[in-house]
């Protein structure tokens, strides 16, 4: 069921934003950010925010919200094994790092602990840092990414050791500045652009349910956003695939669209929010 939707600004200030080009994936009240682009240097560490200091919990209070400029949050290096140095990521941008819940109870057979999921980026840079402009595979000047993949390599939360995967099944093609977001225990991408340009606008699955994990294409009916990069894409309620903004290869992009996960056939549907929403950005 469709309900009204309605852009609001928040006034609220950030200092000290994330760094640009970055990944962020969050879970259970903690960030964990990998990779991206500071300066002309792609990074490698993998980084951890927690919205508390302590491991203990914390009693609920009643808050007021909080109106003007607050501290970004400080990060620290998490540790991670690498037994093979093709298990680790190495340094890239333009990737995605997706958390996933467990599969099963713990201490039963078959379960599969918690883990963060990066998919494809750019493993090289072109250009002057120096210049203006936005990642592209090619074009203007300033940084371009190269290199795309279509990798996939795991971090596994409670061993903190990364291993490359190579799940059953098609994968989606080699790209950078896609998306991705789970959806229970499954991953989905979208978009991005690669060594051939645009990817397609298919939406792949990558299913971490088994111990082997399995790509699928999912097929969706009708018009949708179409190819683009440099989008975001949120899962609302649930439910609600959201894709918002990018580039189409033309121009930056400030349209809204929705899939809902729990409705078949699948089916893009674009919406139009009232109010003031945010102006074309990627």
């Amino acid at each position: 069921m469709w309900i009204r939707r309605r852009w609001c600004r928040r006034p609220i200030t950030i200092r000290g934003a994330e760094p640009q080009y970055g990944v962020v994936s969050r879970s259970n009240g903690e960030r964990a950010a990998r990779g991206g682009i500071a300066g002309s240097v792609s990074c490698r560490n993998l980084l951890r925010h927690s919205s508390s200091s302590s491991s203990k919990p914390v009693p609920q209070v009643q808050q007021n919200p909080v109106v003007g400029p607050r501290h970004a949050p400080t990060y620290s290096v998490v540790d991670a094994v690498i037994e093979k140095k093709e298990d680790g990521p190495g340094p890239r941008c333009g990737h995605t790092l997706t958390a996933v819940a467990a599969v099963g109870e713990e201490g039963t057979p078959g379960y599969i602990g918690p883990r963060l999921i990066l998919f494809g980026g750019a493993t090289a840079l072109e250009g002057n840092s120096a210049a203006s402009g936005t990642p592209s595979s090619a074009g203007s000047a300033g940084i371009r990414l190269a290199g795309a993949t279509a990798d996939v390599h795991c971090y596994d939360v409670l061993t903190k050791k990364w291993s490359r995967i190579t799940p059953f099944g098609e994968p989606p093609t080699p790209r950078a500045a896609h998306v991705a977001t789970a959806v229970g225990t499954m991953v989905v991408i979208q978009g991005g652009i690669g060594p051939a340009g645009l990817s397609a606008e298919d939406l792949h699955v990558l299913d971490l349910t088994q111990q082997r994990p399995r790509w699928h294409r999912v097929v969706v009916q009708g018009p949708g956003p179409g190819p683009r990069y440099g989008h975001v894409m949120a899962l609302v309620g649930q439910r609600y695939l959201m894709a918002i903004g990018g580039n189409d290869g033309k121009r930056p992009l400030a349209d809204v669209w929705a899939l809902d996960t729990a409705a078949k056939p699948y089916e893009w549907r674009k919406l139009e929010p009232e109010g003031e929403g945010p102006p074309p950005c990627m």
